[in-house]
């Protein structure tokens, strides 16, 4: 998990260790361990996260996840190429986004290396750039509206949910 995403203001987020503690709650998959590797990496930017835990850990087999909204806006990300050329890349649906996400920049650089949906299983073994598509049951709720409730329960003396 990142400390601070560089693209986004730090006002309105909540500290980080309560951003890590809420993303352990939901994080209910037992294959799904969500660490602050990040800030112990020292690293600020996804590609040089992503290229120090291959070199910590040659051994395994990592893919990088993201919404199909980030997929839409990652050309603006420092170094993003090198994200689809470091790992594969597994892309989840989200509502509204999806279709748009098809056309972005990335999405238009790398169409040559998208994979069908059906070898999803095997995206962990594939050879960088490999990229694809997950659909699934979409949630609409985002980071965003997710982070103004809990501050209108901290406002209105309800506390942090998870």
């Amino acid at each position: 998990m990142s400390p601070q995403n560089p693209l986004k203001p730090e006002a309105g987020m909540a500290p980080f260790a309560e951003r890590l503690a809420s993303a352990r709650a939901v994080a209910r998959d037992p294959r799904i361990k969500v660490t602050d590797i990040e800030a112990r990496l020292g690293t600020r930017y996804t590609a040089d996260t992503l290229e120090k835990l291959t070199r910590r850990f040659p051994g395994h087999a990592f893919v990088w996840l993201m919404g199909a909204d980030n997929l839409l806006q990652i050309h603006k990300w420092r170094d993003w190429q090198r994200i689809f050329h470091l790992l594969p890349v597994a892309v989840l649906a989200r509502p509204s986004y999806s279709l748009k996400a098809l056309s972005a920049p990335a999405a238009q650089r790398f169409l040559r290396a998208r994979w069908p949906e059906r070898l999803g299983r095997r995206l962990v073994q594939a050879e960088p750039p490999a990229w694809l598509l997950i659909h699934g049951p979409l949630n609409p709720a985002s980071a965003t509206a997710i982070r103004a409730a809990r501050r209108m329960g901290r406002r209105e003396g309800k506390g942090a949910s998870t």
